[in-house]
């Protein structure tokens, strides 16, 4: 759930529909996260996993991927990097003479200097990591709701994500403190175990939570 398995590599590899589907389940809402923050509309969004999709499927460019030379999640970044920044250099809207509102000071200088994904410091692995992480972290509060009753999630969200006092969250719940503090630490304690599994295959999700 948190990496790309080896076995959905290998049957998109063999053009296998439902792990084509499940791809685009797992990575479209990475993309568009990254889309829009480069200031690319929804319907652009939409385009650039399109077109991510395609170059894939019908570049075979999924069969070039070596594990031997670094994690996919680089690897697939640097395809998003090249199609965002193909799609917004031929676009009008984007135009960086007309400097327009939309394009984020980030983009105009990904435009102006060629992204290096060999470079520690590469501007576009920044922003992909930074999305990469803030999806990792939507995917682990969502497998924490998963995991518990809705009442006790709403009451983490509510003094834990919100950052609301827990006595105005009991008062308005009409709960004692008592109560809101056994299921914070019940809800920190799955959420830190969800976080350590994931640090598995990703070491560097660090999520700025008060666990």
């Amino acid at each position: 759930m948190y990496t790309t398995r080896k076995t959905l590599l290998q049957k998109l590899q063999e053009n296998d529909d439902i792990s084509w589907n499940e791809f685009y389940s797992l990575y479209a809402p990475l993309v568009f996260a990254i889309g829009r923050r480069l200031g690319m509309s929804q319907e652009d969004c939409k385009d650039l996993m399109q077109e991510i999709m395609l170059a894939l499927f019908n570049g075979k460019e999924i069969l070039h991927y070596d594990e031997s030379k670094g994690k996919f999640r680089t690897y697939f970044g640097q395809i998003v990097c090249h199609k965002a920044l193909k799609m917004i250099q031929r676009s009008a809207r984007y135009s960086l003479s007309a400097s327009p509102q939309n394009t984020s000071d980030e983009t105009r200088f990904l435009l102006r200097n060629s992204p290096d994904h060999q470079r520690q410091d590469d501007p576009f692995q920044k922003i992909f990591n930074e999305e990469f992480n803030s999806y990792l972290l939507t995917l682990a509060l969502n497998e924490l709701r998963a995991r518990i009753e809705p009442e006790t999630y709403d009451i983490f969200e509510m003094v834990v994500l919100q950052e609301r006092p827990p006595k105005e969250v009991a008062k308005y719940l009409g709960v004692s403190r008592a109560v809101i503090d056994v299921y914070c630490s019940r809800c920190r304690k799955r959420l830190q175990k969800i976080i350590s599994d994931i640090r598995v295959d990703n070491p560097d999700f660090n999520p700025e939570l008060p666990l």
